[in-house]
């Protein structure tokens, strides 16, 4: 099932399998865990409703029941026009030639984030900074969501436990940190 964000980009209480809907992925299955050890608050919040697992994971289900993850429910950018998740846009970004990777960021305080695009261009610059206005267009035309920057850097950081998963977080304190006026050093 999947619980439906709210503007916020927190989970409502009320999974549902309504398709199109994006929200926390809970999972029922007889190889879940049934439990956390001695982890009692975490086992709390995610075990509601009782008898399915809240996966941290955000995603929606389609018109025939698959199940599309979108980010993690922590990397969801909370904008003023609500909760937008990353992974779409990453993934429409990457399908230009000249860019390798992308990382779809929120910057700003929750429920006023601005997206912000970090990309990893072909031909990687030496030195992060503002993306080409060229680049910048291109990335902006690829995705239905208002992009407020775009950034070129080397290499995007990945996740300790993860060598694949971009870690989002990071990418989007340094982000913020460059777009307030902050040394643009390395990411």
């Amino acid at each position: 099932m999947i619980d439906p964000l709210d503007d916020l980009g927190r989970p409502r209480g009320e999974p549902s399998t309504e398709p199109g809907v994006s929200g926390e992925v809970c999972i029922r299955a007889a190889h879940v865990k049934d439990r956390y050890d001695r982890l009692w608050v975490r086992q709390h919040a995610s075990a509601s409703p009782p008898g399915w697992h809240r996966s941290g994971d955000v995603g929606h289900l389609d018109a025939e029941g698959r199940l599309w993850i979108e980010g993690r429910l922590f990397h969801v950018i909370v904008s003023p026009e609500g909760p937008i998740t990353p992974v779409g846009i990453e993934h429409a970004v990457e399908t230009i030639d000249s860019i390798a990777l992308a990382a779809a960021v929120g910057v700003g305080p929750r429920g006023t984030q601005q997206v912000v695009v970090v990309v990893v261009p072909s031909d990687a610059p030496r030195r992060p900074g503002l993306a080409s206005d060229s680049l910048a267009d291109e990335v902006r035309a690829m995705v239905d969501v208002d992009v407020a920057a775009v950034l070129a850097v080397p290499s995007l950081p990945v996740d300790r436990r993860h060598n694949s998963k971009i870690d989002r977080t990071r990418v989007a304190r340094w982000a913020e940190g460059v777009l307030a006026g902050g040394r643009i050093g390395r990411l």
